[in-house]
């Protein structure tokens, strides 16, 4: 077994191991609790423990979990855990011992659980509320899905942002701009690219040409504009409602952060202690581990890839890396606008999408595969929110903190232009949106987003809906029989039945740039 199956939110039960009334179970306190484990493959293991059990109530206490694997083969493990300094239990220090349950081949929809006992290792508490050491009780902890950022509090979308972003208009528009910038060069034929352009869908500054990325005719532009405009639009709708605006990441969140994140506060009715308070703006960001379940919904080619993504090494070796360059004012002086959106989708943008994707889920929480050019209006739920896919990526809150970390480079660029050349750019509005003049650092007078025939803003009445989703519809049929696999026969057609037998990487996934076990290259 991998540690990142290891590795999540459990549901945590012990009951005491002597002879006692069975009333007697609360003496140990932790009769149920919430456990979080993050399990390293050098056998490392830590995390927490939490009472109550609910997750993400306002407060709880916590044990720190420490420990390690003591033999894969087996896959037993040891942990200790211990008081929070500074709290009310800063005392308490249990030991564990136990082992991964047995997972029946036979089994219908098994959970991974862990089984074992638990010692308290000394006493604690003071006066007649003293816990002696030496109790022992058995234990088990069954995993729990990982918790999307849907279902947390102060993470969770507001409802009327929700309602318009999970609308057909604005899924079709977001796949339909990020589908033909891939596409646009190959496989689209002449008449393919004729016939979308007379829709209104064209694309001028495709990002990739016969050498590769295209760092000077500006389709980077076309990637921060269109992002920066869908910020606006979102903000735009908190405001409306009151709500403060969602917040980017200010830097790239750790390897080790967990889903739900609690800070210490002055206890008021305790001088000098301190209790532990839910933190929604820190909240939600833990990777979601590239366990079994979740690499079983991707080709196996793609599976090293996206376990790598999601490792704590990509994060410290590779997209640190990436931050400190998009973040260096002597970098940033030195590209262009288009520069630098090209660098950013085609590194740690779509880097970030698939890091944080979770297993793509329906609204009744079963796995869900949205095939390529699959459009059922079942995928229209606001459930729908898998961050790897153009279809339902920007209904995920991370995708407005990952492209608000990216839309903050578009200001650090122009601060390090301004440290060099006061002036030489100047800043313009286009389509009411923040932006700049072309110029030297700026290739394009007007960026493009989509065709505006369905465009509204929220509260405005939805006319021209309809008639955009009929047209993006046609465009990505066209699209569709571009990309329809050639028949095949012999050897290639057998490899042709496999490769479909498995699960797609959909043309609309944001892995395909990044996937190099598959051999993907831009074309």
């Amino acid at each position: 077994m991998q540690a990142e199956n290891l590795t999540g939110y459990y549901v945590y039960r012990s009951l005491l191991n002597h002879p006692g009334p069975v009333a007697d179970f609360n003496e140990l306190r932790f009769g149920e609790a919430e456990l979080y484990l993050s399990v390293r493959q050098d056998r490392t293991i830590t995390g927490t423990l939490s009472f109550p059990s609910a997750p993400g109530v306002d407060r709880k206490d916590f044990m720190d979990i420490a420990g390690e694997i003591l033999d894969w083969s087996t896959l037993r493990f040891r942990l200790s855990g211990k008081g929070r300094p500074q709290t009310g239990i800063a005392d308490f220090h249990y030991e564990y011992e136990g082992a991964v349950g047995h997972a029946w081949e036979a089994g219908v929809n098994q959970r991974l659980s862990l089984t074992g006992t638990v010692l308290r290792a000394k006493d604690h508490g003071s006066g007649t509320q003293v816990a002696r050491a030496g109790v022992t009780a058995s234990f088990v902890a069954v995993k729990r899905d990982f918790p999307a950022p849907r279902e947390l509090p102060g993470v969770a979308m507001l409802p009327e942002a929700l309602a318009m972003l999970s609308t057909r208009v604005h899924r079709l528009r977001h796949t339909t701009w990020h589908l033909l910038r891939s596409v646009w060069r190959n496989p689209l034929s002449d008449t393919d690219r004729k016939e979308i352009t007379e829709l209104g869908w064209g694309i001028e500054r495709p990002p990739f040409n016969d050498k590769g990325l295209n760092l000077t005719n500006g389709a980077g532009e076309d990637f921060l504009f269109m992002h920066r405009r869908m910020i606006q639009m979102v903000n735009e709708v908190y405001q409306s409602s009151g709500a403060p605006a969602i917040r980017g990441w200010g830097q790239i969140p750790g390897a080790d952060l967990p889903q739900y994140v609690y800070v210490p506060k002055d206890d008021p009715g305790h001088p000098g202690q301190q209790v532990m308070r839910y933190d929604a703006a820190r909240s939600g960001s833990m990777v979601p581990p590239a366990d079994a379940a979740l690499l079983a919904t991707f080709p196996e080619a793609s599976r090293p890839t996206m376990k790598l993504l999601k490792s704590p090494d990509y994060l410290h070796f590779t997209m640190r890396a990436l931050e400190r360059t998009f973040t260096s004012p002597i970098e940033l002086s030195r590209l262009s606008l288009g520069a630098l959106g090209n660098l950013l989708e085609f590194t740690i943008h779509n880097q970030m999408h698939m890091r944080w994707a979770a297993i793509p889920r329906d609204a009744q929480g079963k796995v869900a595969l949205r095939g390529d050019f699959d459009f059922d209006e079942k995928w229209d739920d606001p459930a729908y929110d898998y961050l790897g896919d153009f279809y339902s990526s920007h209904v995920n809150p991370l995708f407005w903190r990952l492209h608000g970390w990216v839309d903050d480079r578009i200001e650090d660029w122009f601060e390090a232009h301004e440290a060099v050349a006061p002036g030489e750019i100047e800043r313009t509005d286009h389509k009411g949106v923040p932006w700049f003049e072309a110029g030297k650092w700026v290739a394009v007078t007007e960026p493009f987003d989509w065709p505006e025939g369905g465009h509204h803003h929220h509260g405005e009445h939805e006319h021209g809906d309809e008639q955009a989703v009929a047209v993006m519809l046609k465009v990505l049929k066209i699209v569709q029989g571009a990309q329809e696999p050639r028949t095949a026969e012999g050897p290639a057609a057998d490899a042709l039945e496999r490769r479909l037998r498995q699960p797609p990487l959909n043309a609309m996934s944001f892995l395909r740039w990044i996937d190099a076990s598959a051999g993907q290259k831009a074309l």
